[in-house]
């Protein structure tokens, strides 16, 4: 998209704003000037518009005379609460706030969007033609908004999908399945990641990693860092060990943008078919805790939306179990009976085939979410939604009390 005046848009001044307006520059189709009596409705009419179309600036404070009026009703967090109550999906954008000789303008930078339609809260979908926004009602223009979807559920699906294992090759004898997690992010600027990539402290990770007595590893991969937990092996007819197969392990694999995929392995205890499911829960608790320590402590506050999917792999029939004496070292009694007491009441729990979820395409994940369930949106919470798995529990009915 271009640049406000050839400016980068960190380095953007209320001088450029000034001077763009003296230039006799006029509404066009990068660019909309709002008053500060402008409704949110025909905020949002805008911002879907620049979404479906390539990009935009809505200079808020302007008048249409390209007076610059000043904001006093609109701010930077009505902006943002009308932008996630009034599109579906979120949109990329962010808010630069530029102050003057008290004035303030609002400018609201919206990027072309990656998963079109953009849809506004009374049904319609708009794009920018020329100087302004109309509802779109040409078919084949919806029908390329839908198709550069589908083209993104594609580069979703090679970014945080991992390649199943395969089973021909040699694997572990009570390898049993696996747990796969992955999301992709859209921030209003770089991550705390992004901006220190090559100078991350990893000694408070490793210091923690040393905490669960069990083997591990922090490596760069490409753009990405890859962090594995515990180690599988296999052994041939003679009992010598042998290479096993890509992806029989627990790593997380931390990319360069936040966007994340990891995998839980699924092993059975020896010369039984049970599984124990805590390993899920643990496994997944370091993986939330690493990528905490690394992305940063204003994650929330870039953060626009994520999104997500979740799948369960499994290659052989098993009987998930809680092992209760991990809980119990800990203090925690609430699964302590829930084996028994479930197989009691619902019988066994026989894992015989996987499962995806959603079951096409990916579950998104902004603020909105947060304000449907009445969660308070922050940093701590944001990071469980986004590692948050339904296979916890897997395999059990209800909740243990």
């Amino acid at each position: 998209m271009i640049n406000i005046n050839n400016k980068s848009w960190d380095n953007l001044s209320f001088e450029d704003i000034e001077q763009i307006l003296s230039e006799n520059n006029e509404e066009n189709f990068f660019f909309e000037f709002k008053s500060d009596d402008e409704s949110p409705a025909k905020l949002a009419k805008e911002i879907s518009a620049f979404s479906n179309t390539y990009g935009g600036y809505i200079l808020l404070g302007v008048n249409d005379d390209k007076t610059i009026g000043g904001c006093t009703i609109w701010n930077e967090q009505r902006i943002h609460t009308t932008i996630h109550d009034s599109i579906t999906p979120t949109p990329n954008f962010d808010v630069k706030k530029l102050e003057s000789d008290n004035k303030v303008i609002l400018i609201i930078k919206i990027e072309e969007g990656t998963m079109p339609p953009y849809i506004t809260n009374k049904g319609l979908i708009y794009e920018r033609v020329s100087s302004g926004s109309f509802p779109i009602k040409d078919s084949s223009k919806l029908s390329q908004l839908y198709y550069k979807k589908e083209q993104q559920y594609i580069k979703l699906k090679n970014k945080i999908e991992i390649e199943d294992v395969n089973t021909d090759a040699v694997c572990p004898s009570n390898f049993c399945g696996y747990v796969d997690l992955g999301f992709s992010i859209t921030c209003s600027e770089g991550t705390n990641l992004q901006k220190n990539f090559y100078d991350i402290n990893f000694e408070p990770i490793t210091e923690y990693l040393r905490t669960l007595n069990n083997p591990f590893g922090i490596m760069r991969l490409g753009h990405s860092y890859l962090i594995t937990i515990g180690r599988f092996s296999a052994s041939n007819s003679k009992g010598n060990e042998v290479m096993l197969n890509a992806g029989i392990n627990n790593f997380i694999e931390i990319m360069h943008d936040g966007s994340v995929k990891y995998r839980v392995a699924l092993c059975s205890i020896p010369n039984q078919s049970k599984v124990d499911i805590c390993n899920i829960l643990l496994i997944n608790i370091a993986f939330s805790k690493i990528y905490s320590m690394i992305i940063g402590e204003n994650f929330s506050d870039i953060f626009i939306y994520a999104h997500k999917y979740e799948k369960l792999t499994v290659l052989k029939q098993f009987i998930p179990f809680f092992d209760s004496k991990k809980f119990n070292n800990e203090g925690n009694n609430a699964l302590y009976n829930y084996y028994n007491s479930h197989h009691e009441k619902y019988g066994n729990s026989i894992i015989i085939c996987g499962n995806r979820i959603p079951e096409n395409d990916y579950t998104l994940i902004d603020k909105r979410l947060f304000k449907t369930y009445d969660i308070e949106y922050n940093n701590e919470n944001l990071i469980s939604e986004l590692f948050h798995t339904s296979y916890f529990d897997l395999g059990y009915v209800g909740i243990p009390k």
